[in-house]
């Protein structure tokens, strides 16, 4: 139906469905199922199509995986649409049992300025980076990594908690609401190395706040590992175009692997 998602099909009204292949599946040996920020980027392009609206920001809380293989059932529900404004309830199952629910603001407003206050970090340009040699190791039909590439952006000791990427498609795909939904969910990735876990922990939540989309190229993924509390970690995450443009804002609350 999309660009980003060519195989999510309309299944009535506001009713959309996906097959979980390979290419939007993660995960460790034995356990492949799709990808957290695929999830979010999927509820994204099913509300955008229902109400003809950008997104401005979303927040999906998961209630469980969704495995590969599985057919993953999307609804949306409009809570309210006004002249500038929609709200939306976006709801995932499979086989009738919920897997996430998400909250989803859409709209634009004309006449107003484009502002930026933030400021990108200073790192080397992407050509001047190294590969990323630490993503964690995949079931063999997990392939959505295979189509990211990841270098290095940060020094060689980042201060703790912190982790600097870039990121693209190596589709040459636009760094798009899609796109950005997907590297918006390399926290767990973060949260990894700042407690010395592969693979960090679980995402229980996922939510992030679009600014503006941009052309193909490398984005930026600046990301924030706040802190760790009885088991559960937060993370916050901000998406850069090569020129210091803020594509868009994230954060995460993680089930801290033991």
């Amino acid at each position: 139906m999309t660009a980003a998602f060519p195989t999510l099909t309309r299944a009535g009204e506001g009713r959309y469905a996906i097959p979980v292949t390979k290419e939007l599946a993660v995960g460790p040996p034995g356990h492949a199922y799709l990808f957290g920020g695929a999830t979010l980027a999927l509820a994204f392009e099913a509300a955008a199509d229902a109400t003809g609206r950008p997104i401005v920001q979303g927040a999906l809380q998961f209630v469980s995986f969704t495995p590969l293989g599985a057919t993953l059932d999307l609804a949306v529900e409009v809570l309210q649409a006004g002249k500038t404004l929609a709200q939306v309830r976006v709801t995932g199952s499979v086989q009738d049992r919920l897997v996430f629910h998400a909250g989803v603001a859409l709209g634009q407003r004309d006449g107003f300025a484009a502002q930026q206050w933030a400021e990108a970090p200073r790192v080397a340009k992407p050509a001047a980076c190294p590969p990323c040699t630490t993503l964690p190791a995949q079931d063999d039909a997990a392939r959505l990594l295979d189509g990211i590439e990841v270098r290095e952006a940060g020094p060689a000791k980042p201060s703790p908690g912190r982790t600097l990427l870039w990121l693209r498609r190596r589709d040459g795909a636009p760094l798009d609401t899609a796109s950005l939904a997907m590297f918006a969910d390399f926290v767990p990735l973060a949260l990894g190395r700042a407690t010395g876990q592969a693979g960090g922990g679980n995402s229980l939540d996922n939510a992030m706040r679009m600014v503006r989309t941009a052309p193909p190229g490398w984005c930026l993924c600046d990301i924030a590992i706040n802190a760790a509390e009885s088991g559960f970690a937060q993370g916050s995450v901000s998406l850069w175009d090569e020129a210091g443009k803020l594509l868009a804002t994230g954060a995460q609350s993680l089930l801290v692997k033991a």
